[in-house]
């Protein structure tokens, strides 16, 4: 076969050829394009949904770190409120000592325990030698005469109550006059025995510390009369039985007067 047919065979091979191949890609490629375009928007549509997922996560976390850090803030302003609350009260409790009972009140404590029974009644303050207290320092309340401190550590403070069968409190009634020792007496009532009258004592009357003994401030209230024993008919003194102003058993707080 000569060259020039050998060439004819060639070039119209390479003519079938290329429309052959012109068909074809003027079909194919769309449907190729498409299959492929499938899992590529798949791919694409679950990345987004994992970013977005991601993000949310991520600004539920800053949001609950937030919502933590403005709660510990809140809190501490409670607590910093609170404190502030108790120091006002305790300066309007000692502020109203000082008008009332007397100007020599010199701080306020907290009552931490109490120890009662037939053998005492005392109390145990959260204050000491630290905070300037000293034995034989009055003990009072808004409502009157708790006791006296009889002994003293460098934080806390022992107060024997006006219940304490040890207790002796110099007393007379208001508005009649009259002399007496109150001493505290078991069932939580206070004793007055011989006191000296002025004007009969009676149920209901109000008792009050006197200026005899010189240890507490005179005119704190003690307490009320609420019984009235028979007298001997040889004594001119008599005998009555005081509830005491203060529950001593719901007492939070109390007052301190400082001693000469």
């Amino acid at each position: 076969m000569s060259s020039f047919v050998r060439a004819w065979y060639v070039f119209v091979g390479l003519a079938l050829l290329t429309f052959a191949l012109t068909a074809f890609v003027g079909r194919v490629p769309v449907q190729f394009s498409a299959a492929v375009a499938l899992p590529q928007t798949a791919v694409y549509r679950a990345g987004l949904h994992t970013r977005l997922t991601l993000e949310a996560m991520l600004e539920r976390r800053d949001y609950r770190a937030e919502v933590a850090t403005l709660r510990r803030a809140l809190t501490a302003s409670e607590e910093r409120e609170r404190r502030l609350e108790l120091q006002l009260a305790e300066l309007e409790r000692l502020l109203g000592a000082r008008r009332s009972q007397s100007p020599a009140a010199a701080l306020s404590a907290p009552v931490i325990a109490r120890t009662s029974g037939g053998v005492g009644d005392a109390l145990t303050l959260g204050v000491g030698a630290a905070n300037g207290v000293v034995r034989g320092m009055p003990v009072t309340a808004p409502e009157g005469l708790v006791g006296v401190v009889t002994a003293v550590s460098e934080g806390t403070a022992l107060v024997r109550s006006v219940l304490d069968p040890q207790s002796r409190v110099g007393v007379t009634v208001r508005s009649k006059g009259g002399q007496g020792v109150a001493i505290g007496e078991v069932g939580g009532l206070l004793r007055v025995d011989r006191f000296i009258d002025e004007d009969p004592v009676e149920v209901g009357d109000l008792v009050e510390t006197s200026a005899a003994g010189g240890l507490f401030p005179r005119g704190l209230r003690v307490g009320v009369v609420v019984e009235v024993l028979p007298q001997d008919p040889n004594e001119l003194r008599r005998s009555f039985l005081v509830a005491p102003a203060v529950d001593m058993a719901t007492l939070l707080d109390v007052v301190l007067i400082a001693t000469p």
